[in-house]
């Protein structure tokens, strides 16, 4: 385990960083889908559902906060893209993107990667990715009724709020 480089959370261990290899062309360039100036698509190696993919930036960024307002943007566009292919390919009965930031939400390599599931009939890891199929196994709830309005849901989005209110006057 290591710390990124903006100390935003723990992060798995990755030195040299696999996707950063695949970028360089150093390793696995079979897996590439589609790329553009900033972005890459890749077949994930770890085929869940037939068809899964990642979107990653081309420059190292571990996480979502580590990424440009354009990267972001760029990726989205890229995963949208993807998503239509998917769907034209494998005719899926739904689209699931999921991404996780720092060890603690199930990231396993230091680089952000969204990943993009055509997800088929008979599916044997449940509603999310495979790791909340886990956790229900093992007894724990992914979520609480959300019609339920609770002390600490209004504590979350009043300070949600402050933050997104504090982060937007840093930027004028």
């Amino acid at each position: 385990m290591s710390e990124d480089r903006n100390n935003h959370f723990p992060m798995p261990d990755g030195d040299p960083c696999y996707l950063c290899r695949i970028v360089e062309g150093a390793s696995h360039q079979w897996q590439i889908i589609d790329q553009c100036e900033s972005t890459m698509t890749l077949l994930n190696g770890r085929q869940f559902e037939i068809g899964q993919c990642i979107v990653i930036p081309k420059r190292h960024a571990p996480t979502l906060l580590d990424l440009s307002e354009r990267e972001g943007a760029t990726i989205l566009s890229a995963a949208k893209r993807l998503a239509r292919a998917l769907v034209d390919a494998y005719s899926p009965d739904g689209v699931l993107l999921y991404q996780n930031n720092g060890m603690g939400s199930g990231q396993e390599v230091p680089h952000f990667h969204l990943h993009v599931v055509p997800r088929q009939p008979g599916s044997d890891w449940g509603f999310g990715p495979p790791h909340l199929e886990r956790l229900e196994k093992e007894g724990r709830l992914r979520h609480h009724d959300h019609s339920i309005k609770t002390e600490e849901k209004i504590g979350s989005i009043e300070s949600i709020r402050q933050h997104l209110t504090n982060a937007k006057d840093r930027k004028s």
